[in-house]
């Protein structure tokens, strides 16, 4: 029996698969140099973590709602985003953990949106060393941007100003798959883009 996983991965190893936006998700907005950038319905925040507080902080900032959680994602799925993604398909981004995003991303699912953008931020010993996970063309360009020690706030710019064209899903023009079998401790943050 062929399960919908399966079917996802055939299609994307064929090279057939694009994410699906729909037209809620379509709405834009002008970014910083008139591009057409992805209108974020939210962002989402893991509030015990400074950087994640932070990143939440500049997405406020460029007028982004954000929505607080202590690694528990269940009274936002069932007090908003279930009623809000049965109405209209709309992105939403953050910065959890992995336990948190891998929730979110099997909810996400059931209403037709997927992960497309994902960063491992891993630190040891005060150095910050990020895994960037999603279209292969921006990989370089976005790991630059998060180096340094501002790299929380680069994280929120790089979902606030995500282009609203579609984001390629195929092999070969997409790593995102390969985030998901990477192995994380609990006080790794993963910054992400559903649409």
């Amino acid at each position: 029996m062929t399960t919908r996983r399966r079917f996802i991965e055939g299609a994307m190893a064929s090279g057939l698969l694009f994410a699906a936006v729909p037209r809620a998700a379509t709405a834009m907005v002008r970014g910083p140099h008139d591009a057409a950038t992805l209108r974020l319905e939210r962002v989402v925040f893991d509030e015990r973590f400074t950087e994640a507080r932070a990143f939440a902080q500049e997405a406020r900032r460029r007028s982004v709602a954000t929505s607080a959680i202590d690694g528990r994602v269940h009274n936002l799925w069932y007090d908003d985003l279930f009623h809000r993604w049965n109405d209209a398909q709309q992105p939403i981004a953050g910065m959890t953990d992995h336990r948190a995003l891998l929730l979110l991303e099997m909810m996400a699912a059931d209403a037709g949106l997927r992960v497309v953008h994902r960063v491992h931020h891993y630190q040891a010993g005060g150095v910050h060393g990020p895994q960037v996970f999603g279209p292969v063309d921006r990989r370089a360009e976005l790991a630059a941007r998060l180096s340094g020690t501002g790299w929380p706030e680069a994280a929120a710019g790089i979902v606030a100003e995500w282009p609203a064209a579609p984001t390629p899903l195929a092999r070969g023009r997409s790593d995102i798959l390969a985030g998901r079998s990477r192995a994380l401790d609990s006080n790794t943050l993963v910054s992400w883009l559903i649409r």
